[in-house]
């Protein structure tokens, strides 16, 4: 499903909420608030991307505990989501799966309360996720202001990379690097956007860079300027998209945002590289320009690796341009 189709799926059906119902459908997660908390609730899962199981475990598990950080909130506890076909696997393909997702789960200080298994042709492995919002405090994709500069935390390109594994090109121990980014959870990141007290913030999954950037410049109604060359990308893949080896998700990202998009001289591997689908990505955030030492500052303390990769402008939708 495309960033907009959640949206047009259920428009028209009267969807039941009421007074403590704080954020609906439509950003990353939806806000409650119950006896003087306010929570955050949201749900993700995938396919494997790699082939060990354990590494696919943590990696899906990090990536479902994200949309929670990029709410600037804190994940409680979890519901594991399970399909899996035991006349094709083994259950210790399953138990390592698990694993990997305990492990994980203890990293973030997040409690496992159970789940539902199904049986699947297609092994597919996530969480539901519950979290607080202390002091009632939450991010949204609404919010970011002319000025403002755009902070990204994790490198993109790793739908290229796990597609080049598929075709054999490259191997699981050649992307050492991406693997270690889509083990990291996205905790100091979340620290580090409520320091600088950001205007708006989002995680980079399946919607690529670039759709991502459009949800911020669309619920905020301003236009996100992205220099290319500031965007921290994997070296392996760029050399696998020149090959025209790339998901068929980063061209379903690239038509969702082309029409408003303005593209001053990026090559169109260049674009899609933007539109890639991120796996366990990091957070996209915008914060007010004055705070750019305070950003700085914080993010060696938390020794956390950061980019600036563009400004955010009058006007809407994105332009994308080569310094």
């Amino acid at each position: 499903m495309g960033p907009a189709d959640l949206e047009k799926l259920i428009k028209g059906i009267d969807l039941y909420t009421d007074e403590r119902t704080l954020l609906g459908v439509g950003d990353d997660a939806g806000v409650y608030a119950y006896g003087g908390q306010v929570f955050v609730h949201t749900v993700d899962f995938i396919t494997p991307i790699l082939n060990d199981p354990y590494l696919w475990g943590a990696i899906s598990s990090a990536n479902s505990l994200s949309d929670v950080y990029a709410m600037g909130c804190k994940p409680l506890n979890a519901l594991a989501i399970v399909g899996f076909n035991n006349c094709d696997l083994e259950i210790d393909v399953l138990k390592e799966v698990m694993r990997g997702c305990a492990d994980k789960l203890r990293e973030a200080r997040t409690a496992l309360l159970g789940g539902h298994t199904i049986d699947d042709k297609e092994p597919k492995f996530g969480l539901a996720v519950m979290g607080v919002c202390e002091k009632g405090r939450y991010f949204t994709q609404e919010g970011a202001k002319p000025g403002d500069l755009i902070a990204l935390t994790k490198p993109v390109g790793v739908g290229v990379l796990t597609k080049g594994i598929k075709e054999g090109k490259i191997r699981e121990r050649d992307i050492g690097d991406a693997i270690g980014y889509m083990l990291m959870l996205n905790e100091k990141a979340s620290e580090l956007a409520k320091a600088v007290e950001a205007s708006a913030c989002t995680d980079v999954t399946g919607f690529g860079l670039l759709g991502h950037s459009m949800n911020i410049a669309t619920k905020s109604k301003v236009r996100l300027a992205i220099d290319f060359s500031k965007v921290p990308i994997y070296e392996e893949s760029v050399s696998l998209i020149k090959q025209k080896i790339y998901p068929k998700g980063a061209l379903d990202n690239y038509n969702f945002v082309k029409d408003k998009t303005i593209n001053e001289g990026v090559e169109w591997w260049q674009i899609l590289l933007l539109t890639d689908p991120v796996t366990s990505g990091g957070l996209l955030f915008t914060f007010p320009e004055d705070k750019e030492e305070t950003f700085k500052k914080e993010a060696e303390n938390l020794g956390l690796r950061v980019w600036v990769i563009g400004k955010v402008e009058e006007g809407e939708g994105l332009r994308v341009y080569v310094s």
